[in-house]
């Protein structure tokens, strides 16, 4: 099956390098195995139980900071926020929270909605608390 996709041309760059870098042979290659690394990681849920996640969030200064703020404002679970800037145009800020599965869920699908988000990740503590 052929998969097509608009991408800005400093990405395209940027993973073209990466690319080289990491041994690929064709973009498809490196293609299939993020997918497979994405679908992989969401195979597993959070428990009913309460969590604790670390989620770090990259975006751009020029992002509109109030529905990030409103966000922030809203899950009160989140007990540490660290903000710092990354270089002239990026900022990277990491979130400690401690919440039921679904809540930690809930926000991490709020932050990747938000336009201006490059990037989120996280990681969650091995067992529920």
């Amino acid at each position: 099956m052929i998969v097509s996709m608009a991408i800005d041309n400093e990405t395209l760059e940027r993973f073209d390098r990466a690319i080289k870098k990491k041994g690929y042979s064709s973009r498809s290659e490196a293609m299939r195995e993020l997918i497979r690394d994405f679908i992989g990681s969401g195979e597993w849920e959070f428990g009913d139980g309460e969590s604790i996640a670390v989620i770090t969030l990259l975006y751009g200064k020029d992002m509109k900071k109030h529905e990030l703020m409103r966000i922030q404002h809203r899950y009160r679970e989140i007990s540490t926020m660290l903000h710092t800037h990354i270089d002239p145009v990026n900022c990277l800020e990491v979130y400690v929270i401690k919440a039921k599965g679904d809540r930690i869920e809930e926000l991490l699908r709020d932050f990747r909605s938000l336009h201006g988000v490059k990037v989120v990740k996280f990681v969650r503590s091995a067992c529920e608390l």
